[in-house]
């Protein structure tokens, strides 16, 4: 009798077993897609970087046919950027954002186009655009319209260039913008602005990044229309440069990659001024920010990475202690490091 109670108990305890396995009700909760919300590729996170480190894009040169811009690299890089990480705290634009017109009004839209595509991406406060040629066929009246589209940054501006000189310090750095083509002072950093990074240089600064549209030594089809037309303006404003702490100079102009070291071999005197530099100190190209591809390289004195002609864009690690560069063209390959 006690065996067939239990036979009976243990059928009873399994049929309620398997009662549950197979009626359990499924989760059918599901969050449905998104369509105006695109997947994003998740960025695999960098372990070479520090914990402490401060890290920002530069890339410049980003004209085209399409409304004054090249939206499709522009698209394609912003994109590029948007899988780092860690992500960076903000983009530095020396110039060329735009063809440029011969008008106020043509200019000004061509550079609201440009605004609209990349804020898609970032708030416009996360970047720090500058001035170029293109942008200066519009006379005085085109940095007027680039006051008036890039209202919203922040910085410490110089009088009388409308928000196109400028410094901004993030981490232990200092960041200065400086207008090359400003109307009336065409291929120089004019004394006005020399003076200005004069007064304003920190020696506890750690790091001192430099940033200007077209190159104090340029390499390729630029060669005699950059800084070097005017040669002792540029050689004063590179005292200044190898004067402060861990300098860094950024361009653009020159639509390529390419990287130089200034030193000591580029010591000389000029209308009875002697420039000697003390430190090595890399010029770096970064011009195709969607701009056409130059490929012309004329001047190979101390350059490093000779003209590379793919469109990219430079990343900028800075911890206490040195600055990683490492520049990477759309297709995620890395061109350069350093």
């Amino acid at each position: 009798m006690n065996k067939k109670i239990l036979s009976i108990f243990l059928i009873l305890f399994m049929s309620t077993i398997l009662s549950s396995c197979i009626f359990k009700k499924p989760n059918t909760k599901t969050t449905p897609p998104n369509p105006s919300s695109p997947v994003q590729p998740q960025p695999s996170k960098d372990k070479s970087i520090e914990e402490d480190t401060l890290r920002f894009v530069v890339m410049a040169d980003s004209r085209g046919s399409d409304g004054g811009v090249n939206s499709e690299v522009i698209i394609k890089t912003l994109e590029k950027i948007k899988t780092l990480s860690p992500q960076p705290s903000f983009a530095v634009m020396p110039g060329d954002l735009v063809t440029g017109a011969s008008s106020y009004s043509k200019v000004k839209t061509q550079l609201e186009n440009f605004k609209n595509i990349i804020t898609k991406y970032y708030p416009i406060e996360f970047f720090y655009p500058g001035f170029g040629n293109h942008e200066a066929t519009a006379g005085i009246k085109a940095e007027q319209a680039f006051q008036e589209v890039f209202s919203e940054f922040n910085a410490n501006f110089l009088d009388g260039y409308s928000k196109t000189v400028y410094y901004f310090d993030s981490g232990n750095a200092r960041f200065y913008m400086l207008n090359s083509n400003h109307p009336g002072e065409e291929h120089e950093i004019s004394d006005k602005q020399l003076d200005f990074i004069t007064a304003n240089m920190d020696s506890s600064k750690k790091h001192n990044y430099y940033f200007f549209h077209e190159p104090a030594y340029p390499t390729g089809t630029h060669i005699g229309d950059s800084l070097d037309a005017n040669k002792l303006q540029r050689d004063k404003f590179w005292s200044l440069i190898d004067a402060s702490n861990s300098p860094i100079a950024f361009c653009g102009h020159e639509h390529n990659y390419t990287r130089r070291h200034i030193n000591s071999d580029f010591n000389e005197g000029l209308r009875g001024e002697s420039f000697k530099f003390n430190k090595t100190v890399y010029q770096i190209t970064t011009g195709t920010f969607g701009a056409p591809i130059y490929k012309g390289y004329g001047d190979s004195k101390n350059v490093d990475v000779p003209p590379i002609s793919e469109y990219h864009f430079a990343v900028v690690d800075m911890s206490e202690a040195k600055t990683i560069v490492t520049v990477y063209n759309l297709e995620g390959k890395v061109i350069d490091s350093f």
